[in-house]
């Protein structure tokens, strides 16, 4: 029984350990560029400009938004929440997502939305890594015109791109696909007519390409304070492949580490590596600070009928 236990936990253990080293490796990378480029931290932050707090309300914009696109996808799974049930679902949820592993996420996301269905909440999941990877990808083609990115990479860009799309050609069909897996799970019954229209699916679609809009805006504003310029676009490519490699990234809490990787090497295509460190650093610290405070937002939002119905 013993030596049971001991060998379940080492795959455990050795899963944590190679979580800790990715993300210290990574951190690593950042600071070394930082370091490489001789920039002294402190004081470039110290002397920023004023407009670097604009990022922060782009970064809170974000975090806003998200609860309404999970809105539009449970609308098209065949669910209406409301908008405050929405807000409160998501920003209470989201911060499981710190936790190694998307499980803690997706169970607690299920749990606290089981009055909605949870074969319904584990659908809206399958749809929402859908549109991520595909909105994700349609912002990366912004990056097509740099010259560090080889042709292979670009064609293999524009050809994921282009296959992501056909969720709007056809969404009756990719609603099948997705119901599938789960019906042959026992997960429920899924042969009740399809509710994701390609309205549904576009407008959560561009609500998601605003999303990569206000992240590029709260990146330039941060480097606009600390005196530095880049194309807006360059910037919301940068960060949308970055986010979808640390979105993949399934091992790591919120994908950190693989994020600021890759998002630090994205940067040094078009500025110089210093300055992209510290912008990836202060990316992220904003985004933790503003994911805390809709968290605790989220749960004053749950009134006590909310926690007493099933």
């Amino acid at each position: 029984m013993g030596s049971q236990t001991q060998s379940t936990n080492v795959p455990t253990i050795v899963g944590k350990a190679l979580t800790v080293i990715v993300v210290l490796l990574s951190f690593w990378f950042v600071w070394q560029q930082i370091q490489a480029s001789e920039i002294d931290v402190l004081d470039t932050l110290f002397n920023s400009e004023p407009i670097i707090f604009l990022s922060v309300l782009c970064i809170f914009g974000v975090v806003a938004l998200s609860p309404i696109i999970w809105k539009f996808l449970m609308l098209g799974c065949g669910t209406d929440v409301s908008y405050r049930m929405c807000f409160a679902i998501w920003w209470t949820t989201n911060i499981a997502k710190y936790v190694p592993g998307k499980v803690s996420l997706i169970a607690g996301r299920v749990y606290v939305a089981r009055r909605y269905g949870k074969g319904v909440v584990l659908e809206s999941f399958v749809w929402e890594l859908i549109i991520s990877i595909s909105s994700a990808v349609l912002a990366g083609l912004f990056l097509l015109n740099l010259e560090g990115i080889s042709f292979a990479a670009k064609g293999v860009l524009i050809f994921i791109a282009i296959a992501s799309l056909f969720p709007v050609i056809s969404p009756k069909l990719t609603q099948r696909v997705v119901r599938k897996p789960f019906a042959l799970l026992g997960r429920g019954e899924w042969n009740e007519e399809t509710s994701m229209t390609r309205r549904i699916y576009s407008i959560t679609l561009i609500l998601m390409m605003i999303s990569w809009l206000l992240w590029g805006l709260a990146h330039k504003f941060i480097l606009l304070g600390l005196g530095v310029d880049a194309s807006l676009l360059h910037l919301i490519g940068a960060f949308s492949l970055a986010w979808l490699v640390g979105f993949s990234a399934f091992f790591l809490p919120a994908g950190l580490g693989a994020r600021e990787g890759v998002f630090t090497v994205n940067l040094t295509l078009f500025i110089a590596s210093g300055v992209a460190g510290i912008l990836v650093i202060l990316s992220r610290l904003i985004n933790i600070f503003a994911e805390i405070i809709t968290f605790g937002i989220g749960t004053l939002m749950f009134s006590k009928e909310d926690f007493e119905q099933e």
